[in-house]
């Protein structure tokens, strides 16, 4: 189970822990210095829907909880990072036992690495595998969404907001333009300008497909310089959207069948090649 998967399934049993066994454990959840140390996320766990800023909205999931008087959204900047805090925070508030964390997590990790039946019958050495061709896809999806547009300049103002500098280790080296959030069905991150920073050649390649604030791991400067630099260009992390993911499941498994269905055409026309 996704660590947003995680945090949802939970909610409802974190604010009864609230509601029944400590009140002011919701007070806590609310203050951004408590979720840091407690969950390892750089937002309150939780604020009320009315004080959060327009801008903020996408940090925070739709829903609305109503708890002790006050009604909130719950943060979705959660990264598989966050886990193993979020599953001792669980455990020591008596809110979920290690067996059962485990067990949630276990069986869904099975349905998610179970084999998938491959459409292709025919197998050829180097030949373009479909994977290929569905992973272009989904990141050409995520990066075209939105209406943003950029240049060169603007890729220079953001050199300089670095100063000229690697946004992960500091290096002068030659740089490179890099996806803080990786643009994959994953990470979901986007080809925008607030989710580019310029990279030295070895954290672009040490880094590959990590979101930069596991790729940063303990380094809270610099992920809070990046964040910064995202708030400043207006971009906010599609984070755990699991209504995105599942429309890019579909278009990733739709790649599959639309190349199955021309390959037996084709094949019709050609029966003895």
């Amino acid at each position: 189970m996704k660590i947003g998967q995680l945090v949802k399934y939970h909610i409802k049993k974190i604010f009864q822990y609230c509601d029944t066994v400590d009140h002011d454990e919701l007070k806590m959840l609310m203050d951004k210095k408590y979720s840091k140390s407690t969950f390892g996320i750089n937002y309150p766990f939780c604020t009320e829907s009315s004080l959060i800023p327009k801008k903020e909205s996408k940090r925070y999931w739709t829903d609305l909880y109503f708890v002790r008087g006050k009604t909130v959204r719950v943060s979705s900047q959660w990264v598989i990072t966050h886990t193993h805090q979020f599953k001792e925070y669980l455990v020591n508030k008596g809110i979920s036992d290690q067996a059962k964390l485990e067990d949630l997590i276990y069986t869904d990790d099975e349905t998610n690495h179970a084999p998938r039946t491959s459409t292709r019958v025919n197998s050829r050495y180097r030949g373009n595998a479909i994977g290929n061709a569905q992973n272009l896809l989904v990141r050409n999806i995520l990066s075209n969404l939105g209406e943003e547009s950029f240049n060169q300049e603007d890729w220079e103002n953001t050199k300089t907001y670095f100063e000229n500098k690697c946004a992960y280790c500091g290096s002068e080296e030659e740089l490179v333009i890099e996806h803080a959030v990786p643009i994959n069905k994953v990470s979901l991150g986007e080809h925008r300008l607030g989710n580019m920073v310029p990279s030295c050649k070895s954290c672009n390649s040490k880094k590959a497909d990590k979101d930069f604030t596991a790729f940063l791991e303990g380094n809270e400067h610099q992920i809070r310089r990046i964040e910064e630099y995202m708030d400043s260009r207006d971009y906010v992390p599609l984070g755990d959207n699991e209504q995105v993911a599942k429309i890019l499941e579909m278009a990733y498994q739709e790649v599959a069948v639309v190349s199955k269905r021309y390959i037996e055409i084709l094949n019709e026309l050609f029966p003895n090649k």
